[in-house]
């Protein structure tokens, strides 16, 4: 009798710890769970070595900027450090096969902010970088253009240079709407004042073009941004026939930087081969050179900005 009551005891002591540790290891699954869900984390009370940790784990989460961005993006002004200065929800709206744009009220100020900046700093001009799609019709000068010029011409009456304005047309795929319109089209950054560029343009000199062709590991696959690339060039060549063309390749910054300039120039070469054999132009008129890593248009932080940054571009040259 005596040893089956100790025997008791000793199984009621287990069957207490027993219960004491589930609860224990219930209680810190919640905590783990809660820890997991709860993604917005106030760094300004954590001490810097957690912030670094904090850090790290974030930089192998998923980039959301990777997800593809269509339509409906903020505007931007940034400066030639690649800050945003200006930010505006709307942006202007362009028509797919119209030149036409539309300036949403909520953005009207644009105008006078860029116009204030360069009263403030004399020694800069504005880029306006318009984009256009390759489907869109082909036309001299690009649509590209001609849409930035409506915009160029909106700061010419806000009081701004003309010869402080730069078009900058980009070809690229453009994912209109279902009223055929897209509202991203447009974005201007500041830039030291080109004094050269100037005296191109009294020659009547093309503004440069930036172009995404169809990028391979093996190279480069001719796309509707390359053909109608082609037809703008051989309408150039034909019309200043005194001009020369650099193909320029330019990358992101994934892997080294040596290896980066050579990516951009086996780019740079078969964009050039690719005009001389089509077009049949003189070699000596078209070269192919790099920038490399060196010249980024977006942040290389993101899938977007590393895609906007591996681009050829195209600039006239007179040699008259």
């Amino acid at each position: 009798m005596k040893s089956f009551l100790i025997a008791f005891i000793i199984f009621l002591i287990w069957a207490f710890f027993g219960l004491w540790l589930y609860s224990w290891l219930q209680t810190d699954k919640e905590s783990t769970a809660v820890l997991t869900e709860n993604t917005s984390i106030n760094k300004d009370t954590l001490t810097p070595s957690a912030i670094d940790s904090i850090n790290k784990m974030e930089s192998n989460l998923p980039n959301i900027d990777s997800i593809p961005i269509e339509s409906n993006t903020p505007m931007v002004v940034k400066n030639d450090q690649d800050d945003i200065l200006f930010l505006f929800e709307e942006g202007i709206i362009s028509h797919k096969n119209s030149t036409e744009i539309i300036v949403p009220e909520s953005t009207i100020d644009f105008k006078y902010k860029i116009n204030t900046y360069l009263i403030e700093h004399p020694n800069k001009e504005v880029q306006i970088t318009s984009i256009y799609s390759p489907d869109e019709n082909t036309e001299t000068p690009n649509i590209g253009v001609q849409r930035g010029n409506k915009v160029k011409q909106i700061l010419i009456t806000t009081g701004i240079a003309s010869k402080k304005i730069v078009v900058k047309p980009v070809i690229k795929d453009i994912n209109f709407d279902e009223n055929e319109e897209f509202s991203d089209g447009f974005s201007f950054s500041f830039k030291p004042w080109d004094k050269d560029r100037v005296e191109d343009i009294e020659i009547n000199i093309p503004e440069s073009v930036t172009v995404y062709p169809k990028f391979s590991e093996t190279g480069i696959i001719v796309n509707n941004n390359l053909r109608n690339l082609f037809e703008e060039v051989k309408t150039a060549l034909t019309n200043n026939p005194e001009m020369t063309i650099a193909v320029i390749g330019h990358t992101d910054n994934v892997g080294n930087a040596n290896d980066n300039y050579s990516m951009g120039l086996q780019y740079a070469r078969q964009v050039r081969w690719y005009l001389i054999s089509k077009g049949g132009f003189e070699k000596s008129l078209i070269k192919a050179i790099s920038k490399g890593e060196t010249e980024p248009i977006d942040t290389n932080n993101s899938k977007r900005g590393r895609n906007a940054n591996r681009r050829i571009e195209i600039v006239y040259n007179y040699n008259g």
